[in-house]
Parts: C-alpha cells; structure tokens; sequence
C-alpha cells in the first residue's frame, strides 16, 4: 500500500507538466480501473485509482479555465497589414522596426526617423498615391491631456495654410481613436545641425542659407505665426542641395533649406524647453525674454536666428553651460562678436549677429534689414590696415593674446597665440608699446630654471611676425626680474620698466643695451613699487610710483624734474592712493584717483582741469590699475586690468560708451600713428 502511495506521489509530480488533454484521458483510465476494481469487491484497493481521479480532475479544469482566457485575448489569426508589411520585408532580409503607435488609416509606417519630448516622427507611405511622408505622433503621455491636443490640431491648420519653398509643407491632420497625427513633407537629407558639427560651413555658405532661412521666416510672421524654436535642428537641407560649382566652390540650390516645427505645440516656453530643449535639453537659443517667462513676438525669433547665425560663423554656440547657467547668461550676459572667435567673419557680419542677439527687442533689426545686409556682404572686402588711433590689447586667453581694436570697440585684428612655436607666446604679455615704423615690443614674462639667457623682451613686426628679443633673467645690465611696463621714446629708444629692481633700462631699437636709471627710493628719481611708464612727445619719462603715491617725470637719462600728488585733504598732508596715468600729444598729464574713483587732467601748465568719474561696476575690482590712453580727438580710454571693460569719455568728461573686452585684460594701450609726426615739439 505504500509503494502504491508513492508511486502516485511521483505520478502527481508528473502530471502538473501534462498538457489538459492528456490529464482528461488519465482521468478516464483510472475511473474506469477504480470502478472495475470496486465491483469485484475490493473496497481498499479501488482508493487509489478513484484518488488520482480526483486528482486529475483538479488539476484539468484550471487548465482549461486558462486556455479559455488565453483564447480571449490572442491575437487573430489574419495578419494584419503592418505585421504583413513586417513579414514581406523580412523574406526580403530587411529589418523594419516597431511602432509603439497605433496604425494611421491610409498610411503605411515605414519607419520611425525622430523623436523630440513630445511627438515622435515616422516615414510613411502614403497608400492613395505612394507618396512618403512624414508623420508626426505625439507621445503616449501627452494624449490624454486635451490643451495639448487642441493646440497640436490647431497650430497644424494654421501650418497647413503656408506655402513657401522653404517650409516643410503640412498636408492634414487628424485622429483615429486615441491616436492623433500631422502629415507633413517628408525632407531627404541633413539639419542644420549636422552640417555645423561637421565643420562643413563656411562663410560664403553661410550666408546664402541664412537668406533662405529669414525669406521662410518673413513668410511664417507675415502669417501672424511666431516659430518659437528657431535651432539648426529645425532647419533641414535637402540631399543634393549643396554643390560644387566650377570654380571650386559650392552653390546652395534655392529650394534646398526647408524650415520645420513652427509654433507646434508651443505653450509655456520654460516647460516646453524643459522637456524637449534645444541641443542636448539646454536652451541654448531662447530669446531673454523667453527665459524671463515674458510675453514673446517675432522679435524673439530674430534673436533665436541670431544665435543660429553666430553658431555657423564661429563652429560654437554662444552660451554653454547647463540649463540654469545658460538662462542666466541669456538674460545676463552677452557672448563674445564672432570676429574675436574667428577673424575670417566680416565686420559687417559680425555687427549684424550682435544687433540680431540684443537683449532689448526694441535693439533688434527687422528681418528685412537682416536680408539687406546678406544681401551686401562684400567677402573680398580687406579690412582697413592704418587707423588713425588703435586699442591695443593684451588679454588672459588662450587665443588671439594681442588684440588690436578700432576707436568703436570693433576688433581689427589679433595676434598670437598661447603656446610654442613661431608667433605664439609663452603668456600674455604684460605691456604693449609700439615704434614709428609700427613695430610692436611685448615685454613676457618667464623664468625657467637652466634657462636664465631666456629673453623677456619681444620686438614683432606689424603682422606679430618676431623680429628679434632681448632682456634675460637676472640683476646685471640689461636684465630684467619682473618687466611690468615698457614704452618706445619719439627716436624709437626702448625703455623698459622692472618693478622688483625698481630700475628702468634703456635700449636701442634693435635690443642693445644703454643704460638704466632708478632704484628704491622715497622720490625724486628712485621707485617705491613702480608700475607704469610712460614718455611723451619730447622723450620726457613718466612713472607711475606706486608705493610713494606720486606720478614722476624724468628726463631722458633719468634726470628728476618734478611730481604730481593729491592730499587727501588741505588739513590732511597724507595723499591719495594713485592707480593710472598717461600723458597725451599736447603733454596734459590724466592721473588715476584711486581714493576719489576719479581720473584728473592736470594741463601742460600745471593745473587740475577736468575730472572723469571711474565709477566701478558690479564685480569690478577697484584695486588694480587702470590703463589710460588719449585719442587723436582728445578722447580717453580707461580700463581696468584683470576687468572686461574699456570706457571711452569726450574731452569735457563725459562717459560716452563702455566696451566689452570679453576676455580679462592684462594691459591696454592707446596708439595715436601719427603722435610724433611731422610738427610735433619732439620733431621740430
């Protein structure tokens, strides 16, 4: 009896595995044992066959439930028309992907080609015609919110309402069930965006997309339509529509670039750019007034195009960082002009993309002054070579170290790079001054141990080209420990300022050595922490001394001759802390203030005349020194050193502009070409 226990132990193991219909004939084999057995009388021997009876009888009727309800829910067995599509392609060897999208009637997924925070986008066929398409789905979890729906459907009518050869056209829109879609032109090609990562744009290039790009946005605010996401993402260039012409460079077909995703589903900007974003989730192109949460019109797409613009110049966005970093420079700060990214854009551009990207809308220009501006370009056009006046500047970066701005802020040129070779420099130079044939001498600082014969003193022709260097490290004659000012005398002698020896060396113009004078001292000759030098029309030499709180004026050969110094009041004979000084054509000495945040003219004769306030700004440092320079028109520049800021005032005082540098300054001067021409006192 137990053996017969165990064995339908093991028989029961064995049945849970069994398909139904096997337990059904089981069940009717031992029934039939079980009741043969009872008739021929044998009570306790029929247990066993009737016990798995039961058994199996419990064990078939859940199996059945379940293949009933699997046979509720299992798929047809006609195949639908996409799973035919999907078997067709598959005996053909090709892949076709899945849909998580339900079928579109009349369309014939293809496959899924985009997919954005909100709507996916898929190549369709159209089954009417054959014509592909694209097909534009909003996501799963946007469905069911009906604000979203109403606004997909109704930006969808106005975008059916555009034609123009530049914008991807919308053909209708529509639902089946919960499933909601727009038909559009499917475009065969890049976007913008490929081709700027690729490094695939020039200038010339540039600009005969960018005519296309604002003919198609004239069109869409004409329409009273405002885009909303200006991006490359969103403008496509088809395949083929760049080509090589015959004179080696490449021709843009007119109907090539095609404008997308206008106003669709453009709510709140800040929610919206959250989700989607604009490269890589940030809003890199978001207008100021986008980012504020402020109310929009088309000049915020002028902006976005500007952003555009400048990224196809320069190969760089013009703010980086992550989402608050670049909301806060969208409202807060401006970006470098193009030109001091790469000087092949021209000036006319480079002020166009700084007008387009203003932060006050009411700054921008319309877009049919953008398209006259492309339109005029002259690409061959060389930039003016001699400015009367020129700002020269040393700046902390790693490209374009030497800086030469016109009198408006504009940069003509740069020079020199951070690194080695030829033309580069070691660091940024720590003084500028040039020669009457526009030689520019560069005092660099270095020390490198083994190598004290490295020379500080750097001569560069006009272009940056090096023409030759002297002054090594060290105490001796001609040597230097810390070079911190240079200046060039009206018979082109080089004088050379060292603030650790608080000595001042003298040069010819070619390097040579010819005498030194100074040392530390409390005035009238010697130096108490110098920090600038200066000479002016009749080689008369100025030094700023810092530490003594005077400005010096020496002769030639170090000779002293006099001093300025302001008290800091007639009761108090202690004086004011002194931070910058210059001195102009007519000799009128400009000194920095640094106790009244004021820089003083003091006239060739001596007396205190005007005054330019130096008021700081926020985050300006107040205790670096200010570079100072007058113009050919009298007007002074003053920067700060380590600031990003040149001020220009008229000779009667008034701030008239303030320049941003975009770069740290190290040094700042201002060159006047003609400051020793034919007339002036040093000449006659």
């Amino acid at each position: 009896m137990i053996v017969l226990w165990a064995a339908g132990a093991v028989l029961v193991a064995l049945l849970l595995r069994a398909p139904g219909w096997l337990l059904g004939a089981l069940m009717g084999l031992t029934l039939l044992l079980g009741v043969g057995v009872l008739l021929l009388g044998d009570l306790e021997r029929a247990l066993a066959p009737l016990l798995l009876s039961l058994l199996a009888v419990g064990l078939l009727v859940p199996a059945t439930i379940q293949g009933v309800r699997s046979a509720r829910v299992a798929p047809p067995r006609r195949k639908p028309r996409r799973q035919a599509a999907e078997a067709r392609q598959q005996r053909g060897g090709a892949k076709t992907p899945s849909f998580d999208v339900a079928e579109v009637p009349g369309y014939e997924l293809l496959e899924k080609v985009g997919s954005g925070g909100m709507a996916s986008v898929f190549r369709a066929r159209r089954l009417s015609d054959g014509r592909v398409v694209a097909l534009k789905i909003p996501m799963e979890q946007y469905v069911a919110d009906a604000k979203f729906i109403r606004r997909f459907h109704r930006e969808a009518e106005v975008a059916q309402r555009l034609n123009h050869n530049n914008i991807v056209r919308t053909f209708e829109h529509g639902a089946s069930g919960v499933q909601h879609y727009m038909v559009m032109e499917f475009v065969d090609g890049r976007s913008l965006e490929g081709y700027i990562e690729e490094g695939e744009l020039d200038v010339e290039l540039s600009v005969e997309i960018m005519k296309r790009v604002v003919d198609a946005l004239q069109h869409i605010h004409s329409a009273g339509i405002i885009h909303r996401d200006i991006k490359p993402a969103n403008v496509m260039i088809t395949r083929g529509g760049i080509a090589d012409d015959e004179a080696g460079g490449r021709r843009l077909h007119p109907d090539a670039v095609k404008l997308m995703d206008f106003g669709i589903a453009g709510g709140k900007v800040m929610s919206r750019l959250t989700m989607t974003g604009a490269r890589v989730g940030t809003p890199v192109y978001m207008s100021p007034e986008q980012a504020r949460g402020l109310k929009i019109d088309h000049r915020s797409d002028i902006y976005s195009l500007g952003l555009v613009f400048y990224e196809m110049l320069t190969g760089q966005t013009a703010f980086k960082g992550g989402y608050e970093a670049i909301v806060h420079q969208q409202i807060f700060q401006t970006p470098p002009p193009p030109r001091q990214v790469d000087l092949k854009v021209p000036k006319a551009l480079d002020q166009l993309v700084m007008r387009m990207i203003a932060k006050d809308p009411d700054e921008r220009p319309t877009l049919d002054e953008v398209l006259a501006t492309l339109e005029h370009v002259d690409f061959e056009a060389e930039e003016e070579a001699n400015l009367p006046t020129r700002l020269l500047l040393t700046v902390s970066a790693r490209q374009g170290v030497l800086r030469i701005l016109d009198p408006d802020g504009n940069l003509h040129t740069s020079i020199g790079d951070i690194g080695v070779g030829d033309g580069n420099f070691s660091a940024a130079p720590l003084s500028l001054a040039v020669d009457s044939h526009g030689d520019l001498f560069a005092a660099v600082f270095e020390y490198r141990v083994g190598q004290q014969d490295h020379r500080m003193i750097h001569r560069l022709a006009p272009d940056g080209t090096p023409r030759t260097s002297f002054g090594s490290y060290g105490m001796q004659p001609g040597e230097f420990l810390y070079p911190v000012s240079v200046a060039v005398a009206p018979d082109d002698t080089v004088y050379v300022l060292d603030s650790e020896t608080h000595m001042v060396s003298r040069f010819s113009n070619d390097g040579r050595f010819l005498a030194r004078f100074g040392g530390r001292g409390k005035g009238q000759g010697e130096f108490n922490d110098p920090r600038v030098i200066t000479i002016d029309a009749r080689g008369n030499v100025y030094v700023l001394d810092y530490g003594n709180r005077q400005v010096q004026r020496l002769s030639a050969d170090g000779s002293y001759q006099t001093r300025w110094a302001f008290k800091m009041a007639a009761d108090r004979p202690e004086l004011r802390q002194l931070d910058g000084m210059t001195v102009d054509q007519a000799g009128n000495v400009y000194i920095s203030d640094a106790t009244a945040g004021k820089i003083r003219k003091v006239t060739a004769d001596g007396k205190v005349g005007v005054s330019f306030a130096l008021d700081p700004r926020q985050g300006e440092a107040t205790d670096a020194i200010v570079d100072l320079g007058v113009d050919d028109a009298g007007h002074l520049y003053a920067a700060r050193r380590s600031g990003h800021l040149i001020r220009k005032y008229d000779p009667a005082g008034r701030l008239l502009e303030t320049f941003e540098t975009y770069a740290p300054i190290v040094q700042m001067m201002v060159d006047v070409r003609d400051r020793y021409g034919v007339g002036s006192p040093a000449l006659d």
